[in-house]
């Protein structure tokens, strides 16, 4: 009898394991300890509190072992992206329109597009323009830092700045910019904020003085504006000071405030006896463009710039950064962020393709010759 009692126990516990193999982990456990011999043990001591902390262990085992497999199992935001083809919505803030503005959202687009993100297949992106008034970009990043987009795009030295100072809560991607140091991004182009990456384009200052030598023979005196607000401008004016210095070429600088003010700045230059006026890449200058012109038209001044975008609107030749180029490759860094790498991975960027033109009924106009191995770079 007892041999018959012991076969029917041992058959009913192999059912129970058989049952309980189908079963949660930590019920696999518990109805097998409920058989063993220490069961009966500790059973009989009855320690409460040990029978407590053991199944407490095998509880918490058993849902670690879940939780590192739901954690295993769950994509990030940019996986999903890449996978499930969901929709990311990004932002672009501009300081204000224009063919260089277009150059550089266009470059933007082209970049993400590489990348694998598409508007009206997996891209959604909003613009937003500052009028040309900084006092309105602070505001326009809030916004979109609050909001549920999954990516800050900027464009200009303003825009970054603003996105600097503003931005707590989205990554970051910059471009059009000629020196995201100086506009507060980081201490280099590694060491930068966490949340911000992109790229910069340095104006070529030296090349440019080359430009304006060759047209100009005897070149002695060059006259120019720049707003003091912006950081990209009192860069660029730092180096150009040591620049023109070296090379003997006096540089008469005005400061001003508002694209209406740039008429008047070249009205008080021409009265400093200077032989031609310089536009650089400084967006308050850019934006009273026409304003250089007539006061450089008036008094028959050659007008020479950074930003070949504005030539069609007047002047005499443009030497500066093709801003397609450093856009579509912060398109591409955008695409990457959308796709999970970390802004704080990414170190920023430096990307300068220099872009040359000469017009050839300005030249006509002022009455200067075109040197030869320059008549590659004519326009009309």
């Amino acid at each position: 009898m007892r041999d018959a009692l012991s076969h029917s126990s041992a058959q009913f516990r192999n059912e129970q394991y058989n049952s309980a193999s189908q079963q949660e982990p930590h019920c696999i456990l518990m109805r097998l300890f409920n058989g063993t011999a220490a069961w009966a043990a500790l059973k009989g001591l009855a320690l409460g509190p040990s029978l407590i902390a053991l199944f407490s262990a095998i509880l918490l085992l058993s849902d670690l072992g879940h939780w590192k497999t739901a954690s295993a199992a769950s994509p990030s935001v940019g996986g999903q992206v890449g996978t499930t083809g969901k929709t990311v919505k990004t932002a672009i803030v501009y300081y204000a329109r224009g063919a260089a503005t277009d150059l550089c959202v266009q470059g933007l687009i082209d970049g993400l597009k590489a990348s694998g993100f598409e508007e009206g297949r997996n891209l959604e992106v909003h613009r937003a323009d500052a009028q040309g008034e900084m006092i309105n970009i602070p505001a326009i990043l809030q916004n979109y830092d609050s909001s549920d987009v999954d990516l800050i795009m900027t464009i200009s030295t303003p825009c970054l700045a603003g996105a600097c100072n503003n931005v707590k809560h989205k990554p970051v991607v910059f471009t059009c910019v000629s020196d995201p140091i100086a506009a507060g991004a980081g201490k280099s182009h590694r060491d930068h904020l966490p949340f911000v990456t992109g790229v910069g384009s340095f104006p070529p200052v030296s090349h440019g003085l080359d430009l304006m030598q060759k047209l100009i023979p005897g070149l002695r005196a060059v006259g120019t504006m720049y707003n003091p607000a912006e950081a990209n401008s009192v860069k660029e004016q730092t180096v150009a000071r040591e620049v023109f210095r070296s090379r003997g070429v006096r540089l008469e600088q005005v400061a001003i405030a508002g694209s209406s003010e740039v008429l008047q700045a070249v009205q008080i230059l021409a009265g400093r006896d200077i032989q031609a006026v310089w536009v650089p890449a400084d967006n308050t200058a850019y934006e009273g463009y026409e304003g250089a012109m007539k006061g450089a038209s008036d008094a028959h001044l050659p007008l020479i710039t950074d930003m070949c975008s504005a030539l069609p609107r007047g002047g005499l030749a443009c030497l500066g950064v093709g801003m397609q180029h450093s856009s579509l490759v912060a398109g591409k860094l955008a695409g990457r962020v959308l796709l999970g790498t970390n802004p704080k991975d990414l170190p920023l960027e430096e990307v300068a393709v220099e872009e040359l033109e000469i017009s050839r009924g300005n030249a006509a106009q002022l009455g200067l010759a075109i040197p030869p191995k320059l008549s590659q770079n004519l326009r009309p």
